[in-house]
């Protein structure tokens, strides 16, 4: 069963979206609802801390062609997920997060 993380990384003026995680094929799935609205920065990418307060970078949130990446696999070297954050790797700054109540993998 899917585990929703309530409000989802957004900037200032929004505040739209959750993210889901479930399990396919056996790898853990972050998944954006599809009423996020991406922000508007550089270089915006997925980033998720573990329940040590570890994070890890991930993929860019935007693809080449500009179309939003609503969907990551998490690797299997991150241990869990407590927070999803959107990470804008260009100004080093954290645009927004959103916590599942209890750590997910």
């Amino acid at each position: 069963m899917p585990r929703t993380a309530t409000r989802v990384a957004r900037s200032k003026a929004q505040k739209k979206g959750f993210v889901t995680h479930s399990t396919q094929n056996g790898k853990s799935t972050l998944t954006l609802s599809d009423d996020f609205i991406p922000p508007q920065t550089p270089d915006p990418h997925w980033q998720v801390v573990d329940s040590n307060g570890k994070s890890y970078l991930l993929d860019r949130l935007m693809t080449k062609g500009e179309k939003v990446k609503k969907s990551i696999v998490v690797p299997e070297y991150v241990p869990d997920i407590a927070k999803v954050q959107i990470w804008c790797a260009f100004a080093e700054t954290n645009l927004g997060e959103a916590a599942f109540d209890n750590p997910v993998k």
